[in-house]
């Protein structure tokens, strides 16, 4: 949402905007920092009096959901107020199609609704039709996630090069959004890699007091992004970097020399490995990458990223494509080169949006 609403706000300088956030941690970061012109404020819950007085107080022009969260009553709230609501970044896997199209007879109607939707991928638009959407509404416009030629904004102004530069001077190794356990294989990875300067970026930040004992229990010292304070144990000479402040991942992320993707280890669906891509980093993931098909099969069969199924794999990966540009280069190029298809997605987005809403 922060990506699009930037990049609307860029081409369209008279338009104001509502972000509607779901989780506690989201509505921080985006109060803390909005995108331009933007207030923000919690989603309603599905319920009809909420619903009512989120229309009546606010008013909007048009309603954008993203990826495919849409509610029966605030679909009925947003067409008695006369609201058209669209979907962004729009995705439907196999499995959720087939589920979605068995309960077509309760959720046909409310997804007939839908005003416009922005599909991922031509793959995706037979199964969004299949559950109510209608085929004029559907678009093919790439994903936003994966667009290649925009970064998502960092919520911060922060700069990291004072920080990194005293972890040493050697290659940034950094891991990003990872789940338990994959914080410790990673580092102990990361040193079979001469002078590695060794970052993680967890993906839930309220695990940090885990992490620590974790890495220290390993052998590491653990510096905490957040206060500064670092964590030393005997005997210890290698320092872990962990950014445990919420936003930052996207400026960390342009430092890095080689990028470990999460939740594709010792958890399953995976994370995003196309921010880093974006950044020319070249991406190593574990096999676990679900959440990102078919992308992460056309990722791997132009041999744009690194798979690795242990350890012992993770630290020779760590270490060749630190060691050897050419091969990260090359890696980093062929990735790129598949998010093609996806480059200038948030332009379109905004482009067909912007005109919808002026229509409507």
């Amino acid at each position: 949402a922060r990506k699009l609403i930037t990049h609307w706000a860029k081409a369209y300088p008279e338009e104001r905007f509502l972000l509607a956030v779901g989780t506690s941690t989201g509505f921080e970061l985006s109060l803390n920092s909005p995108p331009p012109r933007t207030d923000v404020i919690y989603a309603p819950l599905d319920i009809p009096l909420f619903l009512n007085e989120f229309f009546e107080r606010y008013k909007p022009s048009l309603v954008i959901l993203i990826e495919h969260e849409v509610w029966p009553n605030f679909m009925h709230a947003a067409e008695k107020h006369q609201v058209p609501v669209a979907i962004a970044n729009a995705r439907l896997s196999p499995r959720s199609g087939q589920r979605l199209k068995r309960l077509s007879f309760l959720l046909g109607k409310t997804y007939q609704k839908l005003a416009w939707v922005g599909a991922q991928s031509d793959e995706d638009k037979p199964r969004l039709e299949a559950i109510g959407i209608q085929s004029h509404c559907l678009h093919t416009v790439g994903a936003i996630k994966f667009d290649p030629s925009l970064a998502t904004p960092s919520s911060t102004n922060f700069d990291p090069s004072s920080l990194l530069s005293t972890l040493g001077q050697g290659p940034i190794l950094m891991a990003l959004s990872t789940h338990s356990g994959e914080e410790t294989i990673f580092a102990k990875s990361a040193l079979q890699t001469p002078n590695a300067r060794i970052v993680i970026i967890p993906r839930h930040m309220e695990r940090r007091d885990d992490i620590v004992k974790e890495l220290n229990d390993a052998g590491f010292n653990v510096t905490l992004r957040s206060t500064g304070q670092t964590f030393p144990i005997k005997k210890s000479t290698t320092t872990v970097l962990v950014v445990d402040s919420t936003g930052e991942m996207p400026t960390f992320t342009k430092h890095a020399a080689v990028a470990f993707i999460g939740k594709t280890l010792t958890a399953h669906g995976g994370q995003n490995p196309c921010e880093a891509i974006a950044s020319n980093v070249p991406v190593i993931t574990g096999p676990n990458l679900g959440n990102f098909e078919p992308l992460a099969t056309q990722l791997r069969s132009a041999n744009g990223i690194s798979t690795i199924h242990n350890q012992i794999e993770l630290a020779h990966e760590l270490r060749r494509l630190a060691s050897q540009q050419e091969s990260a280069r090359e890696q980093t190029q062929a990735a790129l080169q598949t998010l093609e298809k996806h480059r200038h997605a948030t332009q379109r987005h905004v482009e067909e949006l912007a005109q919808f809403a002026n229509q409507g």
